[in-house]
């Protein structure tokens, strides 16, 4: 029988065999993604999300139809990594982002017994996987980047983020912390993996809007990742470790 992590590495498949993508305007405007959607907000792009499929160890099974059988291994164990640095399991599923190509963390269950759900848009992924400079580390950033909204629902780390701001910067900029802490964990196992990218991305899509999606300026998020990272790869700190210094760093932004 499939675990639910069976699922969610299943599920991560289905957005390479779709030829799926990535972006950051949304529909209505705004820019920047990582974007944060309560349940309610959730529900019309769950609406139109693929369904969760298995992946079997057993006999590594793989999704057949993406025709690249080394990108489908590397996604799903990517998403791997990132479940067991995080501590967290979430629904990963792929939506049709026509409407304004992005990725959303919700705190909305599509999968009985995870923590929340990581909806990743089809324009979105074929975009990030046509960047110039290691493709795969840009959609390493977008997803790790999502999974730390994804602890956030998990601490009830959210709502103190939020809470008296006018903007969702604290919450993002504790998201890129979580992506620099991923990164730097990579670095550690792998010394020629691209971390910087992570920064570089993050860089690309800040912004300097004054209304309520603001989620840090170029500077602001680069300098998150960049201190993520630190903590994990020259200071070697664990998880646990790593939340309260996120958090302690978002909360003087």
């Amino acid at each position: 029988m499939p675990t639910r992590r069976d699922m969610v590495l299943g599920g991560a498949l289905t957005l390479i065999a779709q030829g799926c993508a990535c972006a950051q305007t949304r529909a209505d405007g705004h820019h920047g993604f990582g974007c944060m959607l309560d349940a309610g907000e959730a529900e019309p792009y769950l609406a139109r999300a693929t369904a969760l499929e298995s992946f079997d160890h057993s006999n590594e099974t793989l999704f057949s139809s993406s025709g690249n059988r080394n990108l489908d291994y590397a996604l799903a164990q990517m998403l791997s990594r990132i479940c067991d640095v995080f501590g967290v399991l979430p629904g990963f599923c792929f939506y049709d982002d026509h409407d304004g190509a992005n990725a959303f963390a919700t705190p909305a269950v599509r999968m009985g017994r995870t923590d929340g759900t990581v909806l990743f848009g089809k324009r979105y992924l074929v975009k990030c996987l046509s960047s110039r400079e290691s493709p795969e580390a840009v959609v390493a950033a977008t997803c790790a980047h999502e999974f730390g909204h994804i602890v956030q629902y998990k601490y009830k780390l959210a709502a103190v983020l939020k809470r008296g701001q006018a903007t969702v910067k604290r919450n993002e900029l504790n998201a890129d912390f979580f992506a620099g802490y991923f990164a730097g964990v990579c670095k550690l196992r792998q010394p020629e993996y691209p971390a910087a990218v992570f920064a570089t991305n993050r860089y690309a899509r800040g912004d300097h809007s004054n209304d309520k999606q603001h989620h840090g300026t170029p500077e602001e998020r680069a300098a998150s990742v960049v201190l993520g990272f630190e903590t994990a790869y020259r200071q070697r700190r664990n998880f646990a470790d790593a939340i309260q210094i996120g958090m302690n760093y978002a909360m003087q932004q």
